[in-house]
């Protein structure tokens, strides 16, 4: 962190940036962060691959969220939020390979492909470690930029239910209340603004659990198919996974998802309880993530991709 400080006062110009199909904690670490290089005098932009999910565009600024740029905007240094490869920031990453990256992550499969590199797996959210930025840089902190780091740690903890949650999450988000932040108004406009289309895909969804025969598995699909018949928002599926995850007695839960723009490729979304490590599953098939929630992409039918994950997990959990 204290590189990552002088690296901030050193330059002027700084790009930020984060992994693909923008969620709370990579959307809201984003925004955070450049109110904290605004308040610094710095000049700074967000560029994404993706655009921000109209759940979370209530965000304070969050339309100033770019998804190109010009030869024009040229910066000194690429700021890399809550991203564990580079290849993750898609589009972005044609920008930026070639320029001084400071990568800052919460994940464990981070592959520190940054010139600076400040990951911390402990972090409850890369949204933690930017309020630690603004804590050691002696900013204040400014109500818009509690609130987005507020949803940062809020989604990324699955409202304080995953076991990253830790006194000192608890600690963080209390303060970040006391800028005048109603939390029954932000778990509305996070969880509740839903359109009948969604609640539509949530039941379709539903519709294709599966438990496998010793109960320690289960497992959703989500096809192009259904998108198209709902007309849903595919940006808020990500948490669908925690339904199959809250069956009892489960220990490791999956989403298989179709990609709507690329066919052929699945997404492959793993939450755990217990003592099962879905890390390490998603790092065996090129993803990467957290011990209890990760994720990865796998090329194949969605048959073939499910046969091969649940194969794998059937062997991670009975290895004995």
């Amino acid at each position: 962190m204290d590189q990552i400080i002088k690296t901030i006062r050193a330059n002027n110009r700084f790009l930020i940036t984060a992994h693909v199909n923008l969620e709370g904690d990579s959307l809201g670490s984003q925004l955070a962060m450049k109110e904290l290089l605004d308040a610094l005098g710095k000049e700074a932009f967000i560029y994404d691959a993706d655009q921000v999910p109209e759940h979370l565009r209530f965000l304070p600024k969050a339309d100033r969220v770019l998804n190109k740029i010009t030869s024009a905007d040229k910066f000194d240094v690429a700021l890399v939020l809550d991203c564990p490869t580079l290849k993750r920031v898609g589009k972005v990453a044609d920008s930026i390979k070639d320029k001084f990256i400071v990568n800052i992550d919460h994940h464990i499969s981070n592959e520190k492909f940054g010139r600076i590199n400040w990951v911390d797996a402990k972090a409850s959210s890369a949204g933690e470690m930017v309020y630690r930025l603004f804590k050691d840089m002696d900013v204040e902190l400014t109500k818009e930029a509690a609130l987005c780091l507020y949803i940062a740690i809020l989604t990324d903890t699955g409202s304080f239910n995953y076991d990253n949650t830790s006194k000192v999450t608890h600690e963080i988000a209390g303060e970040l209340l006391g800028y005048g932040l109603d939390p029954a108004e932000v778990s509305e406009n996070v969880y509740e603004r839903r359109d009948i289309a969604d609640i539509k895909l949530l039941g379709r969804v539903l519709s294709t659990v599966k438990v496998d025969k010793t109960g320690d598995i289960a497992y959703m699909e989500l096809t192009k198919k259904m998108l198209e018949e709902t007309g849903a928002d595919i940006s808020k599926s990500e948490g669908l996974v925690n339904y199959a995850r809250s069956i009892d007695k489960v220990m490791v839960a999956m989403l298989f998802r179709e990609d709507p723009k690329y066919p052929g490729k699945i997404h492959v979304s793993f939450r755990a309880k217990a003592d099962a490590d879905v890390n390490k599953i998603a790092s065996s098939f090129g993803g990467g993530g957290h011990t209890k929630a990760s994720g990865c992409v796998i090329d194949g039918t969605l048959a073939e991709v499910e046969n091969k994950v649940i194969a794998k997990v059937e062997e991670m959990l009975h290895k004995d």
